[in-house]
Parts: C-alpha cells; sequence; structure tokens
C-alpha cells in the first residue's frame, strides 16, 4: 500500500492506505469519518489515478495489518446509501474497497430510467462499478454476477462537496461554478465523446466503466 497525506477535520492530518493493486483503502478507526472536505477531494482524484491499474481478486480471508486476526465483512448506512467494508474486530480500523468509499460518501448512485435510456443510446455494455462484471444494458438493469444495480457519478453530491470545501476555504476553489462544473460530467456533450471514445477502445465483452469515465472526466475539471 501507498500512504496518503489528508486533511482532518477540525484541524491536522491523517494518513491513509491506498492500494492501487486492489482498488481499496485502509482506513484505521474513525479516519474516514474524519475526512475534510479537501481530505475526500484529494483522497478522490487519488482513486481516480490508481484506478487504471488492474484489479487483483480479493482474498477471501483478510487480516487486519496491524493485529492479523480475520476482518470481518460489515454493512453499513450513510445517511441513506448501503455500504460495506471489512473491520478489525478489536477496532484497530478498516478495509474498503474504491467503490465502497464511494458510496459511502454518496458519490456515485444508481441510475434513473432517464439516464438508462441515455447510456444505452451512447453503449451496449458497462462494467459493473462494484465488480467488474459485464452488464449487458439491453438485457439488464443489474450486474448478474453480484447483483448490484447500474452506477454512475453522483455529481450533486460532488458539486456540494466543492461547495463545502469552498466555503471553509481550506483550499481555493477549483472552478468558478463547482455545481456547473460537476454536472457537466454527466450533462455536458464532454461525457458524450468521452462515452464514445471509451466505447471504441474498451474491450467489447467487458464494456465501460461509467463510474471511471466520470472520475476522470471530473478530476480534470477538479485541481488542488
Amino acid at each position: 500500500m501507498s500512504a496518503v497525506e489528508l486533511d482532518r477535520v477540525p484541524l491536522g492530518a491523517l494518513t491513509v492506505d491506498l492500494c492501487a493493486h486492489c482498488h481499496a483503502l485502509w482506513f484505521d478507526a474513525m479516519e474516514s469519518l474524519q475526512l475534510s472536505p479537501a481530505g475526500t477531494l484529494i483522497l478522490f482524484r487519488a482513486i481516480h489515478e490508481a484506478g487504471s491499474a488492474p484489479v487483483a481478486q480479493t482474498l477471501a480471508r483478510l487480516q487486519c495489518p496491524r493485529c492479523e486476526t480475520p476482518l470481518d465483512l460489515t454493512q453499513d448506512v450513510q445517511r441513506s446509501t448501503r455500504f460495506s467494508y471489512h473491520r478489525c474486530r478489536r477496532g484497530h480500523g478498516r478495509y474498503t474497497p474504491f467503490v465502497q468509499f464511494l458510496r459511502e460518501k454518496n458519490f456515485i448512485r444508481p441510475v434513473s430510467p432517464a439516464e438508462l435510456a441515455r447510456l444505452k443510446s451512447l453503449v451496449r455494455v458497462i462494467q459493473c462499478s462494484s465488480c467488474g462484471a459485464p452488464v449487458d444494458l439491453e438485457h439488464d438493469a443489474a450486474c448478474r454476477y453480484c447483483r448490484a444495480p447500474v452506477a454512475i457519478l453522483d455529481t450533486e453530491a460532488v458539486a456540494r462537496t466543492l461547495r463545502e470545501l469552498d466555503q471553509a476555504a481550506a483550499q481555493r476553489a477549483a472552478v468558478s461554478n463547482p455545481g456547473a462544473a460537476a454536472a457537466a460530467v454527466i450533462e455536458s456533450a464532454r461525457f458524450e465523446r468521452a462515452m464514445a471514445a471509451e466505447s471504441r477502445h474498451a474491450d467489447l465483452a467487458l464494456g465501460v466503466d461509467v463510474v471511471g469515465v466520470g472520475l476522470a472526466m471530473l478530476s480534470a475539471l477538479v485541481t488542488r
């Protein structure tokens, strides 16, 4: 794992371990809840940068890196969003896949019927944001393997985080109108062009990673 230095609420810094090979994060106890808006966006960009690496298969039995006891799969709810992670039963921390962290922060959500119809007009097959399996949009609105619904980047949620960052003045605003910039990820013609480009270069059997396209588009708009 590599260390990522982040801002903490109310003040200070914390270090989160990121594994690009496993597409996962290790948070020591309570660290995920202590992330500032600025720290969340820094980690958001780190996830995007690591997202191009091949994903290793998750081991059936994960161990705590501190005490080496088995980690317990845990289901949780943040606001109204369900997500999961593997926690140390002795309270040392938790192992969280990228997609589950994005769910926890309400950065991704299931698509609406209108958005699903639009996706179908752009691509036929996409990747499941949870397990990476192909999803044929002509026949399915959820993954046949893990049953996760088709998900996209929630631009409004990212815009809220940008506004919090701007209001707190922790860092300068990345764009003059963060709400419009975030909405552009899905709603602008640039997203459609990005989807078309991805569909030309993607493995047709695997499909396009819709969440990954959204991450790439937003990361281009958001700077430190």
